[in-house]
């Protein structure tokens, strides 16, 4: 059998407006919203939509020259709603999924199909993802190599099978985040395709037949039956170990020093970037597995409901409510409802009480259009130097505002460590953003990293101590101003 043309194979995977947003003036914003994205979801691939609309605002506002069309939030004058509104394009080009799971928790998930096209407009070139029975391979031999006993151990190995041997392993677990991303997008192509099944024998051959079989299944079982996991998270235990090696990370600076020629600081903040990655692409296995797991239950549920929605809602029912308003219509043919009053019923509804509509009330009642309300601001004597001092106040607004990243930011700084804990008085900020990432550590308890974990701590004050004298409540200076002295603890 012939192999599918490319663009074949490419307009089954993605909608047709899924390359629109490269085509449009506002495509600088597009691109820079994708990446802000995809870093705050990090290897979860979802983050609240909240946070996603609040990214979207702090690129708009980088892009102050770029011009938006009326679709994308150019006639709003409020920054959240065009956030919004970009965020909802954002959606309809299939970069994002908006998910809701309740009232109060709603989700912006990462496209399966925006890792790759991220990746190429990195890299400028095309890199396919292998076959997924491969990823199995990959996974296990990963963790045979990790559980020699001698593999990492510096006063065996020598700088450059070391240095060889890191960086090897690396390239391989990320070909296989790469390929359980691919599962991921395959799931989410029978989700699509379920959406669209016309029959319900169509729902459950998709269900039990071709999901049941196909090759994400394989990547499953190996993760689940076949005890990968359990193992992955023996050799990431492994390599925290050597991570914090000093003599391990010394010995990888040499290594790279003598392969790649860099100066020894260089080299030694390579060798920590490396183990650090090492570790962290061997938790994020485990993170996309659990992400494939909802996926899959999802799948599950649009199943039944699909199914439930075709025999039970558009099946037999409505078919015989049809076949009795047409008898009816044909028994009383050029009849009017008033010479019905003494006709017995056929039934008695279970209702307490029943009123049919006929006539002009039973036509759809015509909507009051309103008038077109004049919105625009630039009937008065405004200027371009208004505009430039509007959009001014609105970066300023937006540099000082008090935000989750912030506090993680300097939280990252001070205490590396957890369980680790400070005070005002052991350190000092010099400038203005400083402060301000000191003010959004006492104003929250928890912020997501850019690496996807989250940081928690806690903070308590002398006064709560001193409340009745408050004169007595030790002040320590920061950035030119005094305030009350507090503790900072990080919990996780």
């Amino acid at each position: 059998m012939p192999q599918a043309s490319l663009s074949a194979r490419l307009l089954g995977s993605v909608s047709r407006d899924f390359f629109r947003p490269l085509a449009r003036r506002s495509a600088p914003v597009y691109i820079d919203c994708a990446e802000r994205l995809v870093e705050a979801a990090g290897d979860a691939g979802r983050l609240p939509q909240q946070e996603a609309v609040a990214v979207i605002r702090e690129v708009l506002a980088l892009h102050p020259g770029v011009v938006l069309d009326e679709d994308e939030g150019a006639s709003l004058r409020d920054a959240r709603q065009r956030a919004g509104q970009f965020f909802n394009r954002l959606c309809d080009s299939r970069w994002l999924e908006d998910q809701q799971l309740g009232l109060h928790e709603r989700w912006a998930l990462i496209s399966p199909g925006l890792r790759p096209l991220m990746r190429l407009l990195r890299e400028m070139a095309e890199d396919e993802i292998a076959e997924l029975k491969t990823f199995a391979d990959s996974v296990r031999g990963v963790c045979e190599t990790l559980e020699r006993p001698e593999i990492l151990d510096a006063r065996i190995r020598t700088p450059d099978e070391l240095r060889g041997t890191v960086t090897d392993l690396n390239v391989r677990l990320e070909n296989a985040v790469i390929q359980l991303h691919g599962v991921e997008k395959l799931i989410s192509m029978f989700d699509q395709r379920q959406r669209q099944s016309d029959s319900p024998a169509e729902t459950l051959r998709l269900l039990y037949a071709e999901f049941g079989s196909g090759q994400h299944m394989v990547c499953y079982d190996a993760l689940r039956r076949g005890g990968l996991l359990p193992r992955i998270q023996a050799v990431r235990s492994m390599v925290a170990d050597r991570r914090d090696n000093p003599l391990v990370k010394e010995r990888l600076a040499v290594g790279f020093v003598e392969h790649y020629g860099w100066d020894t600081t260089e080299a030694y903040a390579k060798a920590e970037k490396a183990l650090r990655d090492l570790e962290h692409r061997l938790g994020a296995i485990r993170l996309v597995a659990d992400a494939i797991d909802g996926r899959m239950a999802g799948f599950n549920q649009l199943s039944q409901q699909r199914y439930r929605y075709q025999t039970e809602l558009r099946g037999r029912r409505p078919e015989i409510v049809k076949l009795y308003c047409d008898a009816i219509n044909l028994t009383h043919a050029h009849g009017r409802f008033s010479s019905l009053q003494d006709t017995a019923p056929d039934f008695a509804p279970l209702v307490p009480e029943v009123k049919f509509f006929f006539g002009i009330e039973s036509l759809a009642r015509a909507r009051r259009t309103r008038s077109p309300v004049d919105l625009s601001f630039d009937q008065g004597r405004a200027s371009n130097q208004d505009e430039e001092d509007v959009l001014a106040a609105l970066r300023e607004r937006q540099r000082l505002a008090l935000t989750p990243q912030r506090a993680a930011r300097l939280m990252a700084k001070l205490l590396p460590e957890k369980g680790a804990s400070t005070d005002t008085s052991r350190f000092t900020v010099g400038t203005i953003d400083e402060m301000l990432d000191l003010l959004a550590i006492a104003a929250y308890d928890h912020a997501p990293t850019m690496q996807g974990k989250t940081l928690r701590w806690s903070v308590d004050g002398e006064r709560r101590a001193l409340g009745l004298t408050p004169e007595q409540v030790p002040q320590d200076e920061q950035a030119g101003w005094r305030m009350e002295r507090f503790t900072i603890t990080r919990n996780a």
